[in-house]
């Protein structure tokens, strides 16, 4: 990831350059940004979308009859640790409930709980709630296994926001051990069914993002003003911690990741700095040498007892085209219930991204290593995590692209896309990279659909920089799960595929960030590493050559010329994308969307002519960047409207020099 350049200097004497005239602008003075919610980059529409496509499969599997909800153990939930985990199937039309868990010490009791949070309250369990405990189980060698026949009409007067396991005759907010609760889409689904005002499908055009319309006056009537209320909790909301936003880790101007060049941008004063200023997180919070050195973050992902060597260090995952890349594989555990960070698992209880906010909150906004809801952090509401769920799925692509329907205007990038795509070394000449087993289309999904970990060997890399910057400091990551793993890492040593369209720009790579560019990723798996590793053998034994994976350093170059180029055509959609937006807005929105577009369309470019590709459209696309920063002075409508044509006009021509347009 490049750090962003702000081209202010000179800007008018480019547009002289660039044919567009002085009268273009209008007089003004520069207006501060304030607290916007960008919600620029998140589309609301796709969205609501993918939402009823799934509500209408939901619909043919049963819908509300067939609620299934994901039970575990979650960090800073659970008032002890449990191995145990199962799954809740709730009929909320014929009220019933079925529970199954396994893991459970053999002879013990357990009850089974359903909350509904209070209104104003916490998506936590507390006392304040409306419990409904559902009957209790004794732990068995294998499975243990609830029914419960509920009074008719019960779930139409309760709402289920979670399912708790708790030590037998003790209430979930006592001694919650299992957590769970129904995932965003299942959500709305329920309020639809419920709420005849907003029945599925029924829908009229969603409302403009900055329209006059309540950011969150009526959340469920339209994904729009939900997406726009989980924007502004993104990048404003404190939650009473210790300073820090979602967006600290996650900046919209840097893909929603962090690394050591935009780390350099920040103030010293920045809330991601906060183990260096708050006395009380000096120690076990965050490793700030590791931090501002390498992009790596410190996260107790297995749980906050022993703070002083429970814990990994990890780099920020941006939170780009998640829609898809959540998606279990079926007959996986569940939970979790959506795969989630770099170990596939990175969410407390059902594991859903509504769950993994308040795991997030828990640990990087508390102001002491204590950790106590309502002192040290503010827990969200079930609607602030409507929200923020909401926000994060909108954001980036809703869709992987047809690799193989694609053609390119360049020789090198084909090449790559067909070493891309072989998948065995002998009876052809293109090298069998093997990438689209396991990212298919350039997506996190495998060629059944869906997401899965592997154990790649990134662990055994030598002379990891961070073990040459601070040796003994980075303890071993175990990856996916909680069961010890070797050296005292804690996991099965199994990691989470990441999509890879838009790597390029969201560097450094693999979950410890042990290498800084696409083309260093790309020659890992001609590594020792890699090779000697769980998934490398299994390539070798499925390959017909028993070669693996081994590709010359040309050929290293020409898959690295096809992801960067994946990268560009991206960012040219989604920036092309924020720039239509700016024609029906006003002044300040206009600005924040083209201001938005500009971040992109700098990592077009960038990602091209780092390595000498399509410098043509290199020169397209910084001249539609210079026109996106001028409309960010320019406060006739009819003016920005000029200036977004010639932006799209430059675009399509610079997508033209990529790829071919069927």
């Amino acid at each position: 990831m490049r750090m962003k350049v702000k081209v202010w200097v000179g800007l008018l004497g480019a547009s002289l350059a660039l044919g567009v005239l002085a009268a273009l602008f209008s007089p003004w003075q520069m207006e501060p940004a304030g607290k916007t919610a960008k919600t620029g980059q998140a589309n609301p529409s796709a969205l609501q979308s993918a939402y009823l496509d799934w509500a209408a499969d939901h619909t043919v599997r049963g819908g509300d009859r067939n609620v299934f909800v994901g039970l575990g153990w979650s960090k800073g939930l659970s008032r002890e640790y449990s191995g145990a985990h199962g799954l809740a199937k709730l009929d909320f039309v014929g009220g019933s409930a079925q529970v199954e868990l396994e893991g459970l010490t053999p002879g013990e009791q357990w009850d089974v709980w359903l909350v509904e949070n209070a209104a104003g309250g916490s998506a936590l369990p507390e006392s304040k709630d409306r419990m409904h405990r559902l009957g209790r189980l004794t732990g068995e060698p294998r499975t243990a296994r609830l029914a419960a026949r509920l009074e008719p009409g019960f779930f139409q007067h309760f709402q289920v926001d979670m399912v708790v396991v708790s030590r037998a005759g003790k209430r979930p907010e006592q001694a919650g051990v299992l957590f769970g609760s129904p995932e965003l889409f299942q959500r709305l689904y329920t309020k639809g069914r419920t709420n005849p005002s907003f029945a599925a499908g029924r829908r009229p055009v969603l409302a403009s993002l900055f329209g006059p319309q309540p950011a969150f006056a009526t959340p469920f009537d339209s994904l729009d003003p939900l997406v726009a209320q989980g924007a502004d909790l993104f990048f404003n909301e404190q939650f009473s911690g210790n300073g820090r936003t979602c967006g600290t880790c996650h900046p919209s101007q840097n893909n929603f990741t962090i690394d050591p060049k935009f780390i350099a941008t920040l103030a010293p004063d920045n809330p991601l700095f906060v183990a260096e200023t708050n006395p009380a997180l000096a120690q076990n919070f965050e490793k700030p040498q590791l931090m501002r050195a390498l992009g790596l973050v410190l996260e107790n992902v297995d749980g906050f007892e022993n703070l002083q060597t429970k814990f990994v260090l990890r780099g920020v995952p941006h939170t780009l085209a998640m829609l898809n890349s959540r998606v279990r594989q079926p007959g996986s555990p569940n939970p979790p219930a959506e795969r989630l960070g770099w170990d596939g698992g990175g969410s407390p209880g059902a594991g859903t991204i509504r769950d993994f906010a308040l795991g997030a909150i828990n640990q990087h906004f508390t102001k002491t290593l204590t950790r106590s809801a309502g002192v040290d952090f503010r827990a969200p509401t079930d609607q602030e995590l409507d929200a923020l769920a909401a926000f994060q799925l909108a954001l980036g692509r809703q869709a992987d692209p047809n690799l193989a329907a694609m053609q390119f205007t360049s020789p090198v990038v084909n090449r790559g896309k067909a070493i891309y795509m072989a998948q065995d070394s002998v009876g052809g000449t293109v090298a069998a990279g093997k990438c689209q087993a396991c990212h298919g289309n350039g997506g996190s999904n495998g060629q059944e659909g869906d997401n899965r970990n592997f154990d790649i060997g990134t662990e055994n890399l030598a002379d990891h920089p961070a073990d040459l910057i601070a040796p003994g400091m980075r303890p071993r990551d175990g990856g996916f799960g909680k069961t010890p793993f070797v050296n005292g890492a804690f996991g099965n040593g199994r990691f989470n595929v990441p999509v890879v369209i838009e790597s390029a720009d969201t560097g450094p790579f693999f979950h410890n960030n042990s290498v800084d560019s696409i083309e260093e990723a790309v020659a890992f798996y001609n590594s020792k590493a890699f090779n000697n590793s769980p998934l490398g053998v299994q390539f070798k034994a499925q390959d017909t050559g028993g070669i693996g994976i081994q590709l010359e350093a040309t050929q290293v170059e020409a898959v690295a010329s096809l992801l960067r180029v994946l990268n560009a055509l991206e960012n040219i959609r989604s920036s092309s994308e924020l720039d239509q937006a700016v024609l029906d807005k006003d002044f300040q929105p206009a600005r924040t969307l083209a201001d938005l577009a500009s971040f992109d369309t700098e990592d077009a470019f960038q990602v091209l002519e780092e390595r000498g590709l399509h410098l043509v459209a290199v020169r397209k696309l910084k001249e539609a960047f210079v026109l996106e920063k001028l409309i960010t002075f320019t406060h006739s409508g009819n003016k920005r409207a000029q200036l977004v044509d010639k932006i799209l006009e430059l675009k399509a021509e610079a997508r033209a020099e990529i790829i071919v347009t069927p």
